[in-house]
């Protein structure tokens, strides 16, 4: 069993890169809008800013569609190894860039990265775990993220941008050099009727020789579900997909407009923002600490706890967290005076991440490599990113543009009402896959399973 874990650890290396690039933006923006680094050429306004930042999530988009047609092509490995490609080329445009629109470009190159490697890492892992820890490794692909970010805010204030850049860069190489060992999924290896390899794929991943009964059950699966359609059609009109794909794109949405895009790439911008004692790269610090610890209390318990209550704790605590901020604001807005509250929007967004981070970040990922059938796993998925970026892409464009003409109270109460209403819709329509196979899943949401 200890190479499952491996070959998870491994496998979702290719996550610490998209961490750093959603990371990059809170020590790095400052710098840019402010021209702290006299040795880096490029400068940007608040408007050049919010687009570095956004143009990673309609990137992302193009990763995510793009990955629909490699996940079953070329298969998930070597759609995860091909996603290091635009990665590495990312990071060197910017350690040598000159001018915005190489930032821009850049940022878009790490988007398509990063569509790939979300979509690719989130059906690999959720296809060679056993069902008892599924939740736990899928869970892992959270926490390296969060490590890659945390890791940008740690030392990129020390650091110039080209530095950062640098040092970033070997993250997409530490996964390549990781992963290319590792056997493709025996989900995909069955797909492609390639049934000896599935199990050889199967016995490295168990650590075991008795495979049989497992492979028997994915090709049995795999063949029902490849008597059906894979298009649309399929996806939309079939009730158990067509609930999955609700129950995903909903909550990927409410995951996006809860702020966390927001919080984690305008960090910095928003401690400084709080005139608090404290500088605002040292209150990020702090921020991406917790958040990294959090996810890996996530990933310990999400297989004892059940998705669904995770979800509600998650989202209700988000939106009192939220509501603290923007009180804070919306106070300063009005000219009260705030002196001695300076404290508050910091513990609000701290306890935001720590809310976030027990579900919303980590779940909605786990639940996306188990509600799809296999027919239409691609496509679903990539519907699903493709909404999750575009939510993200709008939040992060437009927050520094509402926060600069209208308050910054704004878009933290837009926050709160979306985490709120996050929490009613787990409670009224998201199922629990906790401890289920993926077969026992599909036989829930097409009606029916028995338990």
């Amino acid at each position: 069993m200890k190479k499952i874990y491996l070959a998870a650890v491994a496998g979702n290396f290719g996550m610490l890169s998209v961490g750093q690039f959603f990371g990059w933006t809170s020590p790095s923006l400052p710098i840019l809008m402010q021209g702290k680094d006299e040795t880096y050429p490029v400068r940007l306004t608040s408007e050049e800013a919010s687009w570095v930042a956004s143009l990673l999530m309609l990137g992302t988009m193009t990763g995510s569609i793009s990955c629909a047609f490699t996940v079953n092509l070329i298969g998930r490995k070597h759609t995860m190894l091909f996603a290091a490609m635009p990665s590495i080329i990312s990071w060197s445009m910017i350690i040598f860039a000159t001018s915005s629109w190489e930032l821009y470009i850049s940022r878009f190159l790490a988007g398509i990265s990063t569509g790939l490697a979300i979509s690719a890492t989130a059906i690999y892992i959720g296809e060679i775990s056993p069902a008892d820890i599924r939740g736990n490794l899928a869970s892992m692909f959270t926490v390296v993220a969060k490590i890659g970010t945390t890791l940008e805010y740690v030392i990129g204030p020390f650091l110039s941008v080209r530095n950062l850049a640098f040092v970033s860069l070997a993250g997409p190489c530490l996964f390549l050099v990781t992963f290319i060992w590792l056997p493709e999924s025996p989900y995909h290896l069955m797909r492609r009727n390639a049934r000896q390899k599935a199990i050889n794929s199967l016995v490295q991943l168990r650590g075991k020789n008795d495979v049989r009964k497992e492979a028997d059950n994915i090709e049995q699966s795999i063949k029902a579900d490849l008597t059906n359609n894979t298009g649309f059609r399929e996806l939309l009109c079939v009730p158990g997909n067509r609930k999955a794909l609700i129950t995903l794109v909903c909550l990927v949405a409410f995951k996006q407009m809860s702020g966390c895009q927001a919080v984690e790439q305008y960090a910095e911008l928003i401690f400084n923002q709080a005139n608090n004692n404290l500088e605002g790269k040292y209150l990020t610090m702090i921020l991406g600490a917790v958040q990294v610890i959090c996810t890996i209390v996530c990933m310990f318990i999400t297989d004892r706890s059940g998705r669904k209550l995770l979800l509600i704790i998650s989202a209700i605590g988000s939106a009192c967290s939220t509501a603290m901020v923007a009180i804070y604001f919306h106070l300063q807005h009005d000219l009260v005076d705030t002196s001695n509250l300076t404290w508050l929007p910091a513990i609000g967004v701290i306890v935001y991440v720590i809310m976030f981070s027990l579900g919303l970040s980590a779940l909605p990922i786990v639940l996306t490599g188990e509600l799809f059938p296999t027919n239409v796993k691609a496509l679903g998925n990539t519907l699903t990113l493709i909404s999750s970026s575009g939510f993200a892409f709008g939040v992060t464009k437009l927050y520094l543009v509402i926060a600069d003409n209208i308050g910054i109270h704004v878009p933290f109460w837009i926050f709160t009402t979306c985490s709120l209403a996050s929490a009613l819709f787990t409670l009224v329509y998201v199922p629990e896959t906790k401890g289920k196979t993926l077969e026992q899943i599909q036989e829930m949401l097409h009606g029916s399973s028995k338990q």
